[in-house]
């Protein structure tokens, strides 16, 4: 015998906003419904925003676990996918301080200083867009993975990063200028 859900139609799908509340309350397996709907789509930002480094199913499942913990402040917006965007850019942002210190930790240690605060190690050959975004910096790379391919607007960018807006579109403006140019410099 077929369950419950398999028979049901796909307009009967519950709603982010719905599945937030479920989880709100308790019900660990909106969780799962919302981990397979948007699952894919949080990877790929984190992957992209952080030059697929090698914690991103970490940082992917820390946001959903986050996201349970913090489901009964969810804003009731209609799809949850920025909002988990949201968490986990807040993770990378910790993730890069918490990297940034053992770095300098190490570094000390060693007696020497870092060249740069980012440890990860060198990008292999990937293609040359990847290459590109990887080379700018995390701030201008975040503002525009969010606006280019999440399709958020300047001021939800702004929202979720807690940045004013005009701070967005300098990031964006210099984002993509750096980014013609890094492509162009390819030979």
């Amino acid at each position: 015998m077929r369950s419950k859900d398999a028979r049901r139609p796909e307009a009967a799908l519950a709603s982010d906003p719905e599945l937030m509340l479920r989880l709100a309350a308790g019900e660990i397996g909106a969780l799962g419904e919302l981990y397979d709907r948007h699952q894919t789509a949080l990877r790929r930002f984190v992957a992209r925003a952080t030059a697929d480094a090698e914690d991103v199913d970490d940082i992917v499942h820390a946001a959903f676990l986050t996201a349970a913990k913090s489901a009964a402040r969810y804003d009731g917006r209609p799809g949850c996918r920025p909002w988990l965007i949201g968490i986990a850019v807040q993770l990378l942002r910790r993730r890069r301080r918490a990297l940034g210190r053992l770095v300098a930790v190490l570094a000390s240690l060693h007696g020497t200083r870092p060249a740069s605060r980012d440890p990860r190690p060198a990008l292999d050959a990937r293609p040359d867009v990847e290459r590109a975004l990887a080379r700018l910096s995390e701030a201008k790379r975040v503002a525009l993975l969010l606006a280019e391919v999440e399709g958020l607007t300047c001021p939800e960018i702004a929202e979720l990063l807690a940045i004013p807006i005009g701070t967005v579109w300098t990031r964006l403006h210099a984002a993509r200028r750096e980014l013609r140019q890094l492509l162009e410099d390819v030979p």
